[in-house]
């Protein structure tokens, strides 16, 4: 558990910020005060509305990280339950869950999330359907790999024999395996995830102004680089670290995941 336990003088210095700037409105405008440079009234500056850029940086953070929890729920119990029923009822089932998983693997998911963005129209809500339902392929691929190792175990096999079900015995015996094995997967996509959730606000198609949010924040800064640099450079930033942390939560939790994988493909 050390190694997942990140230094705590970073956070701090990474949270005290955030707190104060959910204090602030991120939506206030005043032209009074348009393309401030960073200063003690304004930490981070402010955009060419006069917004103060911390207030949107810190509640841009909230919204970024509800949508990709949202999105990732999604996609992780989707793809849990297709890998889990491909090897239970194999067969036609399983060969076209799986024939489902190549195509939606062999196309890019942004791509698929752009389209089914665009033709859902902006918002939090289709932003959430178009990223969920196009990123539970690599649940369902991993699931499915674990749980045809589970069919002929020990006690998987005296559960039917006992009369359970294929509800009692995927619920009480193969998924709570398989859970583990996942956790580094969440944390990999959590971090992809924000970083596609800015891609389509950067295009315009997400989270629509003024909400704020990273991608977006990016996108409005373009006109005024020149002039004002940090309006793109703060939420940069703050897309790098947040996914470099979760890359980093995920690779810990990926050694422990190889190695459950790993120990339950030899028994």
């Amino acid at each position: 558990m050390n190694s997942l336990r990140p230094p705590p003088w970073p956070i701090l210095l990474t949270a005290l910020p955030l707190a104060y700037g959910l204090t602030l409105d991120p939506i206030d405008a005043s032209l009074r005060n348009s393309l401030k440079r960073p200063s003690l009234a304004f930490p981070l500056g402010t955009d060419q509305l006069g917004r103060d850029v911390l207030a949107r940086i810190a509640h841009g953070f909230l919204i970024d990280i509800g949508l990709s929890s949202a999105i990732v729920a999604m996609s992780f119990a989707i793809g849990l339950a297709v890998g889990v029923v491909a090897a239970e009822f194999a067969g036609r089932v399983d060969r076209a869950l799986t024939f489902a998983m190549d195509v939606l693997t062999a196309l890019p998911q942004i791509i698929i999330a752009l389209i089914l963005a665009v033709h859902l129209g902006g918002g939090a809500l289709p932003l959430i359907l178009a990223l969920g339902l196009t990123g539970w392929v690599k649940y369902a691929r991993i699931a499915r790999a674990a749980a045809f190792s589970l069919r002929e175990r020990e006690f998987v096999t005296a559960a039917r024999v006992a009369g359970g079900s294929s509800a009692y015995v995927l619920t009480r015996h193969v998924v709570p395996q398989i859970l583990p094995m996942l956790a580094g997967l969440i944390a990999l996509q959590f971090g992809h995830t924000i970083l596609n959730i800015a891609a389509l606000g950067f295009l315009g198609v997400g989270i629509q102004p003024p909400t704020p949010e990273w991608g977006a924040m990016i996108a409005e800064a373009r006109p005024y680089f020149s002039r004002a640099p940090w309006l793109a450079i703060v939420p940069g930033l703050s897309l790098f670290a947040l996914t470099a942390l979760a890359l980093a939560i995920a690779r810990s939790l990926s050694r422990r995941r190889d190695g459950a994988l790993a120990g339950l493909l030899a028994s």
